[in-house]
């Protein structure tokens, strides 16, 4: 299992676990697909593209890449004082989700970087998303078994 993986899954249960009625899925969401209300809570966890480290070791041996992984947290547009309260707290509830994530992958001892991006709402198909990211900077070697 990959490096990134074995955060993603360490994500997803914490994010399962301090989001309670939430779901939570590491994958892409399809058109259409996205929802908020008072039933159906989402939660995505997707990735970008991999990208060149800084270094370049082992003469292509193994090759420093980084990933972001990506959370976004779909919620209804708040239209009063209260829900926009609501949705703050929210977003900053995942955000600690993902830096007690991050403290956990590091105490592992794995040989990775872990980056905090930023947190950014943003409107996607009418809903409020939260979309908070994490690069994740490590050797991918070159023979390793995936």
């Amino acid at each position: 299992m990959s490096t990134v993986q074995r955060f993603i899954d360490l994500l997803t249960a914490e994010l399962q676990r301090s989001m309670p009625g939430y779901t939570v899925e590491a994958r892409e969401p399809v058109e259409g697909e996205l929802r908020a209300s008072s039933t159906v809570k989402q939660v995505f966890i997707t990735t970008e593209g991999i990208e060149p480290g800084e270094e370049v070791a082992d003469f292509g041996a193994s090759t420093q890449v980084m990933v972001p992984v990506m959370v976004a947290c779909v919620m209804q547009r708040p239209g009063t004082v209260p829900l926009a309260a609501a949705v703050l707290r929210r977003r900053q509830a995942m955000v600690q989700a993902v830096q007690r994530t991050m403290r956990d992958f590091a105490e592992t001892g794995e040989p990775t970087l872990l980056r905090f991006i930023q947190e950014q709402p943003q409107l996607i198909e009418g809903y409020l998303v939260s979309i908070t990211g994490v690069e994740v900077h490590y050797d991918l070697l070159a023979e390793e078994e995936l």
